[in-house]
């Protein structure tokens, strides 16, 4: 095939509107797809995100209710161990070896780390983790002077230093010493080495009857405590594992410093001494607020949640973390977003295949429509054979088509007959204003002669019998003169002085004159102009003789007397200024309305009225570029509306 056939039937194909119904219809599903994929995706991303973060918060109040609940656990246990008649008995009597032999039981069958017996005077009795230190004083402990003050049980979070815990044996001593990893976007440090121990105490009275006999006192360092760290993430995350890497994580800092943790550092160990980044340090510890939000921790990134840990006295001591790796939700908006891309192919796939059989189905009678149109746009109004079996839409469609070819021969029919009343009334008014010109001319001189020398003989005939008849001939004759100056008027054909003017100024002009004439004294004149009525280019006086003419002829309709009323307002759409003038007289009948305009016609007794006052009118508002139409009622009223446009 030829390159140039082959472009004549692209050509031929990209012009048929089957071509442009399906190009149309699938450029409208793939937009549509690829709307849905953003917005798809973006919604996705939003759930899968708001939904990790709810994770990450539920998972913070769960391990911030596990910790509390430890608290509260191992507080009954020691209340539970301080009332035992063993421990009142021992300590009442101050038995050091059975007190040392029983505190030794509770360390390994409770799992704390020190269990203390203190004397009311705050002093060490024993020590189950060294029975040779004893008798120095623990009574500066916030918890231990609160249950020696108030001398009720007390437990939570706690600090202490290094040298309290020597006392409690190397092996407590060595855990607690942790260094100091520099950290990126941590605090400044100076310290390389923390010294300082996280401590879950609980401490509880022992009365002999109503007396204080001493204080048991038990704790767990939480500093390296792998162990405690790690049951709470199983009992949390299970052993929930993504690329060999564990997908929750839990942290506990003394400050910003992490003591104890199972996040893991490049190397695979515990990273023990690295710092919170100083951002959370000053939200969470400092001001108290929870922080959530993504963090990058150690090596790899994390959707984190932090809350600050406080003592007896609510003062800040520490931090709890967890922590959930980013790659779980990663892995979740990837397969969402897989999913959701195939869904959309899929759906995409079904739309370009519907749309291709419904533009097949619905191309035959759109078809027959456009070979309509065209023999319309030709001028032949033929109407739409609508086949038996066609759907009831597109029976409807050609239904409402044919309704349509109905009206719009109808709307020709009636425009050419009213282009053709135009023309005829034109061409009429023309031929009338030439014939016009010519009689006024042609009656004029002879119409001076008589009226000069009927005056001449008025004066020397005065009192005589002819003065009646004489005195008539000079009224007719001066009613003939103003027949003739009128014909002049309506025949001339010039281009008005126009400058811009205000309507209502001009109107306002006539009515002033006009009331005082004697054929209103019975009439009511209302006027509502607007106050912001734009300026019209016109010629003043040919307007004034419009308004004049229309208003007298007003009168001239109420001899009874009755109510005119002329108005003003500003077509804004249209750019047009509108005055109407209204009378509540005799009205006009149907027939009458139709010669209106017409020179010569007239409705008023013989002798009162030229016909020629309305024809003027319609005249001075064409040459305006201006329109002016009547509607009457017979014994209701007529209205005048002159619409002149704003330039």
């Amino acid at each position: 095939m030829k390159l140039e056939d082959l472009a004549r039937k692209l050509d031929v194909l990209r012009s048929s509107l089957r071509f442009k119904l399906i190009f149309g219809l699938l450029t409208i599903v793939f937009l549509m797809g690829a709307l849905s994929i953003y917005l798809g995706v973006n919604s996705i991303n939003r759930n899968v995100i708001r939904e990790a973060y709810d994770n990450v918060r539920n998972s913070l109040k769960a391990i911030s209710d596990l910790y509390q609940e430890e608290i509260r656990n191992r507080a009954g246990i020691v209340e539970y161990l301080a009332r035992t008649s063993e421990i009142v008995s021992a300590t009442a009597s101050g038995n050091r070896e059975y007190l040392f032999d029983k505190l030794v039981q509770i360390k390994q069958e409770f799992g704390f780390d020190i269990v203390n017996v203190v004397r009311p005077d705050g002093t060490i009795l024993v020590r189950a983790n060294n029975f040779e230190a004893y008798g120095d004083s623990v009574s500066h402990y916030k918890y231990i002077h609160w249950v020696l003050t108030n001398r009720k049980p007390a437990a939570g979070t706690g600090i202490l230093g290094y040298e309290n815990i020597k006392n409690e044996g190397p092996d407590l001593a060595a855990r607690t010493l942790i260094s100091v990893v520099p950290t990126p976007r941590a605090r400044a440090q100076k310290r390389e080495m923390e010294e300082r121990a996280l401590v879950l105490k609980t401490v509880s009275p022992i009365f002999q009857g109503s007396r204080l006999v001493g204080v048991l006192y038990a704790a767990v360092l939480l500093n390296n405590n792998d162990r405690f760290v790690d049951r709470f993430k199983n009992l949390i995350f299970k052993e929930e594992k993504i690329k060999g890497k564990d997908v929750g994580t839990i942290t506990i800092f003394v400050d910003d410093v992490r003591v104890a943790t199972n996040v893991v550092d490049r190397n695979g160990r515990r990273a023990v001494g690295t710092l919170v980044s100083e951002e959370v340090f000053r939200q969470v510890y400092e001001q108290g607020r929870d922080w959530l939000g993504r963090a990058f921790v150690v090596n790899d990134y994390y959707l984190s949640g932090y809350t600050r840990l406080t003592d007896i006295e609510n003062k800040p001591v520490g931090m709890l973390y967890v922590g959930i790796l980013e790659g779980k939700f990663s892995g979740i908006l990837r397969r969402t977003t897989i999913l959701y891309f195939l869904l959309i192919f899929l759906m995409t796939g079904i739309a370009i295949y519907m749309s291709t059989y419904l533009v097949n189905l619905y191309t035959r009678p759109i078809n027959r429509m456009i070979e309509a149109t065209a023999e319309i746009a030709r001028g032949n109004y033929h109407l739409l054979e609508i086949p038996p079996d066609e759907s009831a839409e597109i029976r409807e469609v050609e239904e409402h088509f044919n309704e349509m070819v109905r009206a719009i021969e109808d709307r020709d029919r009636r425009l050419k007959e009213l282009a053709e009343k135009t023309i005829l009334r034109s061409e009429k008014l023309a031929s009338v204003g030439r014939l016009a010109s010519g009689i006024a001319h042609e009656i004029n001189n002879p119409l001076t002669g008589i009226l000069t020398y009927s005056s001449l003989l008025l004066e020397e005939l005065k009192g005589t019998p002819y003065e009646e008849d004489l005195r008539t001939i000079k009224e007719e004759t001066l009613r003939c003169r103003k027949i003739v100056r009128g014909l002049l008027d309506f025949a001339r054909d010039y281009k008005p002085e126009r400058m811009e003017a205000d309507l209502n100024d001009l109107i306002g002009e006539v009515l002033g004159l006009l009331e005082k004439h004697v054929n209103f004294q019975n009439v009511k004149i209302i006027k509502n102009l607007d106050p912001n009525l734009p300026a019209v280019k016109v010629d003043a006086d040919e307007f004034r003789s419009v308004i004049n003419n229309l208003a007298v002829n007003a009168a001239d309709a109420m001899p009874e007397g009755g109510q005119l009323t002329i108005s003003t307002s500003y077509d804004r759409e249209n750019n047009l200024v509108i005055v109407r003038v209204a009378d509540t007289g005799v009205g006009i009948s149907e027939e009458n309305l139709k010669r209106i305009f017409e020179p010569f016609f007239t409705t008023k007794e013989k002798g009162k009225g030229t016909g020629l006052g309305l024809a003027m009118a319609y005249g001075v508002i064409k040459r305006h570029n201006g329109t002016i139409e009547v509607s009457s009622r017979v014994g209701e009223g007529t209205e005048f509306t002159i619409k002149l446009p704003v330039e």
